[in-house]
């Protein structure tokens, strides 16, 4: 990557000229670099990474959302940017904690989202109607990917996910393992969402 400071003798510059060259801003200096075509190879393991983060990645902008939608913010809110070491965004901080559930030191593997889904409908009747429920009363919606992992990831999936991660992250007041929660306990966890 080189650097330049007068670019194209301009000021700044920015884009693609030709499929040669990229000019951009950097940490306040004018980069060049070549021009990579971006690629999307679509493999299976891609698709479980992505189907990983885009089920507790949903789960957390509901929490964001209501934050920014309300006067009063979130318990869960209030909790993750409150215990977040300094340094870290609180969403992403939050993210790595159903993250390491599946593999040491955020190593993300095939069949440990496979076990997260195993684990989730394993549940009973009960927990499974009440995390959907609640999931769905939230906004989230259900989603599936073409590759990788193709099954449906329902909206009751994507909370307990969230609550996998407020519980990895010792969220002051979540402290039973998702897979232990009654209805109760799944219909408190719901409410963090919007209650101070």
């Amino acid at each position: 990557m080189a650097k330049v400071d007068g670019p194209i003798f301009s000021v700044e510059a920015r884009g693609k000229l030709a499929d040669a060259v990229v000019y951009f801003p950097w940490k306040g200096r004018h980069i060049v670099r070549q021009w990579l075509k971006p690629t999307q190879p679509r493999s299976i393991k891609q698709g479980f990474v992505r189907v990983a983060l885009y089920t507790i990645g949903k789960a957390i902008s509901k929490i964001l959302a209501t934050a920014k939608g309300s006067a009063v913010d979130s318990e869960l809110y209030k909790e993750a940017t409150s215990s977040v070491p300094s340094g870290l965004n609180w969403n992403a901080w939050l993210c790595g904690g159903f993250v390491d559930r599946m593999g040491s030191a955020g190593s993300l593997v095939t069949g440990s989202f496979e076990s997260v889904v195993d684990e989730y409908s394993s549940l009973g009747t009960d927990e499974l109607s009440s995390w959907a429920i609640e999931g769905s009363a939230l906004g989230l919606s259900d989603f599936a990917f073409s590759y990788g992992y193709t099954a449906n990831i329902p909206a009751g999936l994507q909370l307990y996910a969230g609550a996998i991660a407020a519980y990895e992250r010792s969220l002051g007041s979540f402290t039973t393992e998702p897979v232990s929660m009654g209805t109760e306990e799944i219909g408190a966890f719901a409410d963090a969402f919007t209650e101070a």
